[in-house]
Protein backbone atom coordinates (compact mmCIF):
# COMPACT_ATOMS: atom_id res chain seq x y z
CA UNK A 1 0.00 0.00 0.00
CA UNK A 2 2.60 2.28 0.89
CA UNK A 3 4.16 1.23 -2.42
CA UNK A 4 1.55 2.32 -4.22
CA UNK A 5 1.19 5.55 -2.52
CA UNK A 6 4.90 6.57 -2.92
CA UNK A 7 4.41 5.62 -7.07
CA UNK A 8 1.08 7.82 -7.65
CA UNK A 9 3.17 10.73 -5.73
CA UNK A 10 6.27 10.16 -7.72
CA UNK A 11 4.07 10.61 -10.97
CA UNK A 12 2.52 13.79 -9.82
CA UNK A 13 5.55 14.98 -9.06
CA UNK A 14 7.12 14.82 -12.11
CA UNK A 15 3.85 15.88 -14.00
CA UNK A 16 4.37 19.24 -11.74
CA UNK A 17 7.73 19.78 -12.52
CA UNK A 18 7.06 19.25 -16.40
CA UNK A 19 4.28 22.09 -16.69
CA UNK A 20 7.00 24.26 -14.46
CA UNK A 21 9.39 23.87 -17.08
CA UNK A 22 7.82 23.90 -20.04
CA UNK A 23 5.99 27.53 -18.99
CA UNK A 24 9.68 28.49 -18.38
CA UNK A 25 11.01 27.61 -22.01
CA UNK A 26 7.92 27.51 -24.00
CA UNK A 27 6.13 30.46 -23.11
CA UNK A 28 5.59 32.62 -26.19
CA UNK A 29 6.49 36.20 -26.05
CA UNK A 30 4.39 39.11 -25.54
CA UNK A 31 2.70 41.24 -27.82
CA UNK A 32 5.28 44.00 -29.91
CA UNK A 33 4.12 47.68 -28.79
CA UNK A 34 3.59 50.54 -31.03
CA UNK A 35 6.51 52.16 -32.68
CA UNK A 36 5.99 55.73 -33.07
CA UNK A 37 7.89 58.75 -33.69
CA UNK A 38 7.60 62.74 -32.61
CA UNK A 39 8.30 66.11 -34.45
CA UNK A 40 11.79 66.51 -34.85
CA UNK A 41 13.45 69.67 -35.31
CA UNK A 42 16.53 70.58 -37.76
CA UNK A 43 17.54 71.82 -41.24
CA UNK A 44 16.16 70.20 -44.31
CA UNK A 45 17.29 70.14 -48.06
CA UNK A 46 15.45 69.12 -51.17
CA UNK A 47 17.75 68.43 -54.06
CA UNK A 48 18.08 67.40 -57.70
CA UNK A 49 21.37 65.02 -58.46
CA UNK A 50 23.01 65.43 -61.76
CA UNK A 51 25.64 63.59 -63.08
CA UNK A 52 28.14 67.14 -64.80
CA UNK A 53 30.90 67.84 -67.04
CA UNK A 54 34.04 70.49 -67.12
CA UNK A 55 34.49 72.41 -70.32
CA UNK A 56 36.84 75.15 -70.25
CA UNK A 57 35.13 78.25 -70.55
CA UNK A 58 36.85 80.09 -73.63
CA UNK A 59 38.45 77.40 -75.79
CA UNK A 60 40.24 78.96 -79.16
CA UNK A 61 40.92 76.68 -82.34
CA UNK A 62 44.21 78.39 -83.33
CA UNK A 63 44.04 77.58 -87.14
CA UNK A 64 46.63 78.63 -90.71
CA UNK A 65 44.84 81.27 -92.70
CA UNK A 66 47.34 80.10 -95.69
CA UNK A 67 49.23 76.92 -96.80
CA UNK A 68 52.67 75.73 -96.46
CA UNK A 69 54.98 73.88 -94.24
CA UNK A 70 55.73 73.95 -90.88
CA UNK A 71 59.38 75.64 -90.08
CA UNK A 72 58.63 76.08 -86.36
CA UNK A 73 56.22 75.10 -83.38
CA UNK A 74 57.31 77.72 -80.39
CA UNK A 75 54.95 75.59 -77.78
CA UNK A 76 53.64 72.33 -76.41
CA UNK A 77 50.92 71.00 -74.98
CA UNK A 78 50.39 72.36 -71.56
CA UNK A 79 52.59 75.78 -72.02
CA UNK A 80 50.78 78.84 -70.76
CA UNK A 81 50.82 81.66 -73.46
CA UNK A 82 49.82 85.12 -73.61
CA UNK A 83 47.94 87.35 -76.35
CA UNK A 84 50.26 87.80 -79.55
CA UNK A 85 52.92 84.86 -78.21
CA UNK A 86 54.08 83.48 -81.54
CA UNK A 87 52.66 79.80 -81.76
CA UNK A 88 53.84 78.81 -85.08
CA UNK A 89 55.95 79.52 -88.33
CA UNK A 90 54.81 78.66 -91.38
CA UNK A 91 57.33 78.60 -94.69
CA UNK A 92 56.75 82.23 -96.04
CA UNK A 93 58.69 81.97 -99.30
CA UNK A 94 55.92 81.87 -101.60
CA UNK A 95 54.44 85.00 -99.40
CA UNK A 96 57.74 86.85 -100.14
CA UNK A 97 57.97 85.90 -103.46
CA UNK A 98 54.59 87.41 -104.24
CA UNK A 99 55.30 90.55 -101.91
CA UNK A 100 58.38 91.27 -103.90
CA UNK A 101 56.13 90.50 -107.82
CA UNK A 102 54.01 92.94 -106.79
CA UNK A 103 56.24 95.42 -105.88
CA UNK A 104 58.19 95.12 -108.88
CA UNK A 105 55.34 95.45 -110.58
CA UNK A 106 53.67 98.68 -109.14
CA UNK A 107 57.06 100.25 -109.79
CA UNK A 108 56.77 99.22 -113.47
CA UNK A 109 53.21 101.29 -113.11
CA UNK A 110 54.19 103.96 -111.05
CA UNK A 111 56.97 104.43 -114.32
CA UNK A 112 54.67 103.87 -116.90
CA UNK A 113 52.43 106.54 -114.70
CA UNK A 114 55.07 108.85 -115.25
CA UNK A 115 55.36 108.40 -118.37
CA UNK A 116 51.72 108.68 -119.35
CA UNK A 117 51.28 112.19 -117.07
CA UNK A 118 53.89 113.28 -119.68
CA UNK A 119 52.29 112.31 -122.63
CA UNK A 120 48.70 113.30 -121.29
CA UNK A 121 50.16 116.98 -121.04
CA UNK A 122 51.99 117.68 -124.28
CA UNK A 123 48.68 115.80 -125.87
CA UNK A 124 46.80 118.34 -123.98
CA UNK A 125 49.46 121.28 -125.16
CA UNK A 126 49.46 119.89 -128.52
CA UNK A 127 45.53 120.46 -128.90
CA UNK A 128 45.12 123.52 -127.26
CA UNK A 129 47.79 125.06 -129.67
CA UNK A 130 45.84 123.50 -132.73
CA UNK A 131 42.85 125.30 -131.03
CA UNK A 132 44.31 128.67 -131.41
CA UNK A 133 45.51 128.02 -135.10
CA UNK A 134 42.15 127.34 -135.66
CA UNK A 135 40.97 130.23 -134.09
CA UNK A 136 43.42 132.13 -136.41
CA UNK A 137 42.56 129.97 -139.97
CA UNK A 138 45.52 128.95 -139.38
CA UNK A 139 44.53 125.38 -138.45
CA UNK A 140 41.68 122.81 -139.95
CA UNK A 141 38.81 122.09 -138.34
CA UNK A 142 39.89 118.42 -138.53
CA UNK A 143 43.71 118.73 -137.06
CA UNK A 144 41.46 120.35 -133.86
CA UNK A 145 39.67 117.10 -133.66
CA UNK A 146 42.55 115.28 -134.28
CA UNK A 147 44.20 116.75 -131.27
CA UNK A 148 41.54 117.00 -128.98
CA UNK A 149 40.91 112.71 -129.09
CA UNK A 150 44.57 112.26 -128.78
CA UNK A 151 44.60 114.58 -125.30
CA UNK A 152 41.68 112.39 -124.76
CA UNK A 153 43.25 108.78 -125.31
CA UNK A 154 46.30 109.78 -123.36
CA UNK A 155 43.99 111.27 -120.12
CA UNK A 156 42.39 107.81 -120.15
CA UNK A 157 45.98 106.17 -120.76
CA UNK A 158 46.65 107.89 -117.80
CA UNK A 159 43.22 106.84 -115.56
CA UNK A 160 44.12 102.91 -116.28
CA UNK A 161 47.94 103.54 -115.30
CA UNK A 162 46.49 104.92 -112.13
CA UNK A 163 44.07 102.07 -112.02
CA UNK A 164 46.20 99.55 -111.90
CA UNK A 165 48.81 100.98 -109.29
CA UNK A 166 45.28 100.70 -107.46
CA UNK A 167 44.76 97.19 -107.90
CA UNK A 168 48.50 96.33 -107.53
CA UNK A 169 48.77 97.86 -104.23
CA UNK A 170 45.70 96.10 -102.93
CA UNK A 171 47.36 92.86 -104.14
CA UNK A 172 50.79 94.01 -102.70
CA UNK A 173 48.15 94.41 -99.15
CA UNK A 174 47.00 91.03 -99.69
CA UNK A 175 50.25 89.63 -99.83
CA UNK A 176 52.02 90.99 -97.09
CA UNK A 177 48.54 90.09 -95.20
CA UNK A 178 49.27 86.66 -95.84
CA UNK A 179 52.91 86.72 -95.09
CA UNK A 180 51.71 87.90 -91.72
CA UNK A 181 49.53 84.80 -91.63
CA UNK A 182 52.63 82.64 -91.84
CA UNK A 183 53.29 84.23 -88.17
CA UNK A 184 50.85 81.69 -86.23
CA UNK A 185 49.89 84.08 -82.71
CA UNK A 186 48.16 83.16 -79.54
CA UNK A 187 44.71 84.98 -80.21
CA UNK A 188 43.97 84.68 -76.38
CA UNK A 189 45.70 83.90 -73.25
CA UNK A 190 45.58 80.67 -71.97
CA UNK A 191 46.82 77.34 -71.95
CA UNK A 192 47.47 75.02 -75.27
CA UNK A 193 45.57 72.17 -74.55
CA UNK A 194 45.64 70.48 -77.81
CA UNK A 195 48.12 70.10 -80.89
CA UNK A 196 47.03 68.39 -83.79
CA UNK A 197 50.15 69.21 -85.87
CA UNK A 198 54.07 68.46 -85.73
CA UNK A 199 56.72 70.49 -87.48
CA UNK A 200 57.71 69.71 -91.33
CA UNK A 201 53.56 68.84 -91.82
CA UNK A 202 52.27 70.77 -94.72
CA UNK A 203 48.73 72.61 -94.23
CA UNK A 204 46.56 73.15 -96.95
CA UNK A 205 44.21 76.28 -96.10
CA UNK A 206 42.18 76.36 -99.14
CA UNK A 207 40.05 73.02 -98.09
CA UNK A 208 39.54 73.63 -94.39
CA UNK A 209 41.54 75.59 -92.04
CA UNK A 210 43.65 73.39 -90.04
CA UNK A 211 43.64 73.05 -86.55
CA UNK A 212 47.26 73.88 -85.49
CA UNK A 213 46.34 74.49 -81.83
CA UNK A 214 43.72 74.92 -79.12
CA UNK A 215 44.46 77.41 -76.39
CA UNK A 216 41.85 77.28 -73.18
CA UNK A 217 41.47 79.57 -70.51
CA UNK A 218 41.35 77.46 -67.94
CA UNK A 219 40.84 80.42 -65.06
CA UNK A 220 37.52 79.76 -64.83
CA UNK A 221 35.65 76.75 -65.87
CA UNK A 222 31.92 75.71 -67.06
CA UNK A 223 30.15 72.89 -65.84
CA UNK A 224 27.77 71.63 -67.71
CA UNK A 225 24.96 69.62 -65.57
CA UNK A 226 22.63 67.14 -67.73
CA UNK A 227 18.86 67.43 -65.64
CA UNK A 228 16.51 65.04 -66.17
CA UNK A 229 13.13 65.62 -67.63
CA UNK A 230 11.42 64.86 -64.40
CA UNK A 231 13.20 67.64 -62.59
CA UNK A 232 13.98 70.38 -64.88
CA UNK A 233 10.91 72.50 -63.80
CA UNK A 234 12.53 72.59 -60.20
CA UNK A 235 16.05 73.92 -61.54
CA UNK A 236 16.23 78.04 -61.73
CA UNK A 237 18.59 80.10 -62.46
CA UNK A 238 20.82 81.08 -59.16
CA UNK A 239 20.17 78.32 -57.41
CA UNK A 240 23.03 76.54 -55.14
CA UNK A 241 24.72 73.97 -56.80
CA UNK A 242 27.65 71.83 -54.53
CA UNK A 243 29.29 69.67 -56.51
CA UNK A 244 32.45 67.18 -56.50
CA UNK A 245 34.48 65.72 -58.54
CA UNK A 246 35.17 61.43 -59.33
CA UNK A 247 38.84 61.43 -57.60
CA UNK A 248 37.68 64.05 -54.77
CA UNK A 249 34.19 63.29 -53.82
CA UNK A 250 34.95 64.35 -50.00
CA UNK A 251 36.26 67.98 -51.37
CA UNK A 252 33.08 69.75 -51.69
CA UNK A 253 32.79 72.75 -53.30
CA UNK A 254 29.72 75.40 -54.09
CA UNK A 255 28.24 77.15 -57.14
CA UNK A 256 25.67 79.06 -58.62
CA UNK A 257 23.70 78.34 -61.81
CA UNK A 258 24.01 80.94 -64.28
CA UNK A 259 21.98 79.69 -67.57
CA UNK A 260 19.80 76.79 -68.37
CA UNK A 261 19.56 75.89 -72.17
CA UNK A 262 16.04 76.32 -73.48
CA UNK A 263 16.15 72.84 -75.07
CA UNK A 264 17.29 69.34 -75.12
CA UNK A 265 21.23 68.53 -74.66
CA UNK A 266 20.96 67.48 -78.20
CA UNK A 267 19.94 70.74 -79.51
CA UNK A 268 22.58 72.31 -77.80
CA UNK A 269 25.18 69.81 -79.34
CA UNK A 270 24.01 70.54 -82.38
CA UNK A 271 23.13 66.31 -83.05
CA UNK A 272 18.97 67.20 -82.44
CA UNK A 273 17.22 65.36 -85.71
CA UNK A 274 13.45 66.53 -85.37
CA UNK A 275 12.47 63.67 -87.09
CA UNK A 276 13.88 61.52 -85.01
CA UNK A 277 13.20 62.62 -81.08
CA UNK A 278 10.11 62.58 -80.00
CA UNK A 279 7.64 62.13 -83.33
CA UNK A 280 6.05 59.31 -81.75
CA UNK A 281 5.22 57.67 -78.04
CA UNK A 282 7.91 54.83 -78.91
CA UNK A 283 10.49 56.73 -80.00
CA UNK A 284 10.39 59.14 -77.05
CA UNK A 285 10.59 56.32 -74.98
CA UNK A 286 13.80 54.90 -76.30
CA UNK A 287 15.69 56.94 -74.70
CA UNK A 288 15.88 59.75 -71.43
CA UNK A 289 15.71 63.37 -72.37
CA UNK A 290 17.84 65.95 -70.49
CA UNK A 291 18.67 69.65 -70.01
CA UNK A 292 21.67 71.31 -69.41
CA UNK A 293 21.90 73.86 -66.61
CA UNK A 294 25.48 75.38 -66.51
CA UNK A 295 27.29 77.08 -63.96
CA UNK A 296 30.83 79.09 -63.87
CA UNK A 297 33.48 78.46 -61.41
CA UNK A 298 36.48 79.63 -60.41
CA UNK A 299 39.63 77.01 -61.38
CA UNK A 300 42.14 77.56 -58.37
CA UNK A 301 45.50 75.71 -58.36
CA UNK A 302 44.34 73.90 -62.11
CA UNK A 303 41.70 72.03 -59.60
CA UNK A 304 39.35 70.95 -62.59
CA UNK A 305 40.76 69.24 -65.94
CA UNK A 306 38.42 69.57 -69.39
CA UNK A 307 36.75 66.27 -69.52
CA UNK A 308 36.47 65.48 -65.63
CA UNK A 309 32.74 64.16 -64.29
CA UNK A 310 31.16 65.89 -61.61
CA UNK A 311 28.52 65.23 -58.88
CA UNK A 312 25.99 68.26 -58.52
CA UNK A 313 23.40 68.42 -56.04
CA UNK A 314 21.43 71.33 -56.87
CA UNK A 315 19.50 72.93 -53.84
CA UNK A 316 15.86 73.70 -55.11
CA UNK A 317 14.34 74.14 -51.52
CA UNK A 318 15.50 74.28 -48.04
CA UNK A 319 14.03 74.83 -44.58
CA UNK A 320 16.59 75.43 -41.53
CA UNK A 321 15.36 74.74 -37.80
CA UNK A 322 11.71 73.43 -38.94
CA UNK A 323 9.97 70.58 -37.76
CA UNK A 324 9.75 66.87 -39.73
CA UNK A 325 9.25 63.79 -39.52
CA UNK A 326 10.52 60.77 -41.47
CA UNK A 327 9.05 60.61 -44.67
CA UNK A 328 7.96 57.04 -44.58
CA UNK A 329 5.56 57.67 -42.03
CA UNK A 330 3.15 60.00 -44.35
CA UNK A 331 0.59 58.59 -46.27
CA UNK A 332 -1.18 60.40 -49.26
CA UNK A 333 -5.42 59.99 -50.15
CA UNK A 334 -7.59 62.30 -52.27
CA UNK A 335 -7.59 64.90 -49.43
CA UNK A 336 -4.21 65.27 -48.96
CA UNK A 337 -0.96 64.27 -46.58
CA UNK A 338 -1.61 62.85 -43.21
CA UNK A 339 -0.29 60.77 -40.50
CA UNK A 340 -1.49 57.94 -38.06
CA UNK A 341 -1.25 59.42 -34.16
CA UNK A 342 -2.14 57.51 -30.92
CA UNK A 343 -5.01 59.66 -29.39
CA UNK A 344 -4.54 57.44 -25.88
CA UNK A 345 -5.32 53.42 -27.44
CA UNK A 346 -6.82 54.30 -30.29
CA UNK A 347 -5.24 55.51 -33.49
CA UNK A 348 -6.36 58.77 -35.68
CA UNK A 349 -5.91 59.88 -38.94
CA UNK A 350 -4.48 63.51 -38.54
CA UNK A 351 -3.94 65.84 -41.82
CA UNK A 352 -1.26 67.98 -42.05
CA UNK A 353 0.82 70.62 -44.21
CA UNK A 354 3.69 69.37 -45.57
CA UNK A 355 6.58 71.73 -46.62
CA UNK A 356 9.93 70.98 -47.93
CA UNK A 357 11.21 67.36 -48.41
CA UNK A 358 14.37 65.45 -48.79
CA UNK A 359 15.10 61.70 -49.86
CA UNK A 360 14.39 60.70 -45.70
CA UNK A 361 12.58 63.44 -44.43
CA UNK A 362 9.82 66.15 -44.95
CA UNK A 363 9.21 69.52 -42.92
CA UNK A 364 5.81 69.50 -41.14
CA UNK A 365 4.37 72.69 -41.51
CA UNK A 366 1.00 72.16 -39.83
CA UNK A 367 -1.14 69.96 -38.58
CA UNK A 368 0.76 68.32 -35.34
CA UNK A 369 2.15 69.13 -31.83
CA UNK A 370 5.16 68.36 -30.84
CA UNK A 371 3.91 65.95 -28.20
CA UNK A 372 1.50 63.75 -30.50
CA UNK A 373 2.54 60.52 -30.89
CA UNK A 374 2.92 59.64 -34.59
CA UNK A 375 2.53 55.74 -35.32
CA UNK A 376 5.41 53.71 -37.44
CA UNK A 377 4.37 50.42 -37.29
CA UNK A 378 1.56 48.95 -35.85
CA UNK A 379 1.82 46.47 -32.50
CA UNK A 380 0.43 43.05 -33.60
CA UNK A 381 -1.42 41.55 -30.57
CA UNK A 382 0.05 37.76 -30.09
CA UNK A 383 -2.02 34.86 -29.11
CA UNK A 384 -2.50 34.05 -25.33
CA UNK A 385 -0.45 31.66 -23.93
CA UNK A 386 -1.21 29.58 -20.78
CA UNK A 387 1.77 29.40 -17.94
CA UNK A 388 2.22 25.73 -18.75
CA UNK A 389 -0.07 22.56 -20.77
CA UNK A 390 -3.18 21.56 -19.02
CA UNK A 391 -2.84 19.25 -16.09
CA UNK A 392 -4.20 15.61 -16.81
CA UNK A 393 -4.48 13.56 -13.91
Amino acid sequence: MKKTLKFIVSIVLIFIAIYFLYGKFFKQEEAPKALTTRLEKGDIRGTVTAAGEVYARDLVDVGAQVSGQIKKLYVKVGDKVQKGDMIAQIDSVTQENEIAQQKAQLLIHEANLASAKIAAANAKTQYNRELELYKRNAASKEAVENAKNSAALKEAEQKQIEAQIEQTKLQLSTAETNFGYTKITAPISGTIVSMPVEEGKTVNSNQTTPTIVKIADLSKMEIKMQIAEGDISKVKVGMDVEYSILSDLDNIKKAKIYKIDPGLTTLSDGTYDKTSSGSSSSSSSDSAIYFYAKMLVDNENDFLKIGMTTENNIIVSEANNTSYLPTSVIKRDAKGDYVTVLNGKEPEQRYVKTGVSDDLNTEILSGLDEKDEVLIADGKAAPLNMDGPPMVF
